[in-house]
């Protein structure tokens, strides 16, 4: 099978998951990846896909009549004619959606992966609106990572038979627990400083466990955009500077060091104000895989990953004094969070295995072609 993966960058920290998800495709099939933007524009070794010509005349096109327009078509065309690809397989329903005519003139199956605000984000949903609509005509399969992105699609008119919920999962011989490393004070936040990941709410829920423990630590991993300003401003307004830690863009290796020398990961996620929402948080699942019990809310995918009072504790969304008692709780219960961090893992290990992950969207993808 050949199959062509779209991603929206070639390189990005907060998507190991969808490099992940092609080295694991090359595994069995031949991976023709292209990337940059909702349109892709270039091969994996950044090769545009059209002539130089036409790519500056796609993107004066573009601010006139979309992405979607005879220069940008014509080098997706050629290049799934050219390498013969058999199935395409999309990240992020915008990408599909552009995908659908390209597919459609060539008689090629398509399979579009739905992560999260690509079916919640009100500004994209009222833009695509139309054109998801002909994207859940054409698709072969729509694949939603959560119960409740499957149900956004349902709304918005995808037919529930074409609908396949399969997470992103997690390599767990990456993530994975070190008992002879020593468990710090310390709790663990890792991701963008989003929105919709509340890392207000999770300062501010720390705030209290400081005040009960001094030596207490937080440590918040990811690239200092978003509300990064506004974290680091309540920090100081709270006097947390000796026990927050910003600590920027790590890599899967550091992250995986932290996670097994942590008390627990923590994640205020919530719904923002834009109606962004979380698929199922990869960060949140290699916790889990790396015996780490997760505190976090009642918000999307999580309520699937993360099993209340078993593998770890869900509050509702916005409940800071909760997050706050239960991390107090694990604070001064190193034991229960031992065994809740065990449980953890075999959640992962049974449900969200990478490699099953991935054999469920092949199975998918080889359907299309019988």
């Amino acid at each position: 099978m050949k199959i062509c993966i779209t991603r929206t960058k070639k390189s990005s920290y907060s998507e190991t998951f969808i490099k992940d998800q092609i080295a694991l495709f090359s595994d069995f099939s031949e991976v023709y990846p292209v990337h940059t933007g909702r349109f892709p524009e270039r091969c994996e070794n950044n090769t545009l896909l059209s002539p130089y010509l036409f790519w500056l005349l796609h993107k004066t096109f573009k601010i006139i009549v979309g992405r979607n327009n005879s220069f940008s078509n014509y080098g997706m065309k050629k290049y799934l004619k050219e390498n013969k690809i058999d199935v395409v397989l999309c990240n992020y329903g915008t990408t599909g959606s552009h995908m659908v005519p390209i597919c459609k003139a060539l008689n090629i199956p398509l399979l579009v992966i739905f992560h999260g605000h690509d079916a919640t984000e009100n500004k994209i949903i009222n833009q695509y609106r139309t054109k998801y609509q002909k994207l859940f005509v054409y698709a072969s399969y729509l694949i939603a990572v959560s119960e409740e992105i499957k149900v956004k699609l349902i709304s918005y008119g995808a037919p529930a038979d074409k609908i396949v919920v399969i997470p992103c999962g997690v390599d767990i011989a990456k993530f994975r627990p070190n008992e002879t490393s020593k468990k710090e004070n310390q709790f663990l936040a890792v991701g963008r400083f989003a929105v919709k990941k509340g890392p207000l709410h999770t300062i501010k829920a720390f705030y209290q466990v400081v005040r009960k423990y001094p030596e207490a630590k937080l440590i918040m991993a990811g690239s200092k955009g978003g509300l990064y300003s506004e974290c680091e401003a309540l920090v100081k307004e709270l006097n947390l500077t000796e026990s927050v830690s910003f600590t920027g863009i790590l890599s899967p290796k550091e992250i995986a060091l932290l996670m097994q020398t942590s008390i627990a990961f923590v994640q205020h996620s919530i719904t923002a104000p834009n109606g962004d929402m979380e698929g199922t948080p990869v960060s949140i699942m290699e916790a889990s895989a790396s015996q780490l019990p997760v505190i976090s809310t009642e918000h999307g995918g999580i309520k699937d990953a993360v099993v209340h009072n078993k593998t770890g504790f869900l509050v509702a969304e916005e409940d800071v004094d909760g997050m706050a008692s239960y991390m107090l709780r694990l604070y001064e219960n190193r034991e229960e969070a031992k065994t809740m961090g065990i449980a953890a893992r075999q959640h992962i290990e049974h449900f969200y295995l990478q490699s099953k992950q991935i054999e469920k969207i092949k199975v998918l993808a080889e359907s299309t072609l019988l």
